[in-house]
């Protein structure tokens, strides 16, 4: 059961373990009942940050949870894999940045298949609630002929 009381949520967490194995569950709110954050999220979401501003994996982090998606409490290394991932695929490139105290720090960029990849998922998504849109007028429809009724 999720953490919020409505109908039990799928047998899986973000990682893909089952509760009942005891493998590790994320403190994050991923759900399959659609009322979490919705784990496909998460890439994008880091491309975005990463487009509105380069920066290190620990500050995106942080504005991960600023987001108010229900990301606020990640696992960071799911973060840092995805980054590696990223980076792998050409999605994005990183550079050392040493002018602060401490470590250098790997700042990532965003390449030109990174924005691409980004303008998809921008353009499937606005396409997505347009037609949610549509449902959900159907939804008020049927929710007012219940009420009524």
């Amino acid at each position: 059961m999720c953490g919020i009381a409505h109908q039990p949520c799928g047998p899986r967490d973000c990682h893909g373990a089952t509760e009942s194995a005891g493998e590790h569950v994320s403190k994050a709110h991923f759900c399959e009942c659609g009322m979490g954050a919705p784990r496909h999220f998460v890439r994008p979401l880091i491309l975005l940050l990463i487009a509105e501003s380069p920066c290190h994996g620990y500050e995106l982090i942080g504005r991960l949870g600023e987001l108010d998606m229900g990301l606020d409490g990640i696992d960071p290394s799911m973060i840092y894999r995805m980054l590696r991932m990223m980076e792998g695929e050409g999605l994005a490139t990183t550079r050392l940045d040493d002018s602060g105290p401490g470590p250098a720090r790997k700042i990532y960029e965003l390449t030109a298949d990174g924005y691409d990849v980004l303008d998809a998922w921008f353009a499937n998504l606005a396409s997505f609630f347009s037609r949610f849109k549509r449902l959900e007028k159907r939804y008020r429809g049927a929710k007012k002929r219940r009420e009524e009724a």
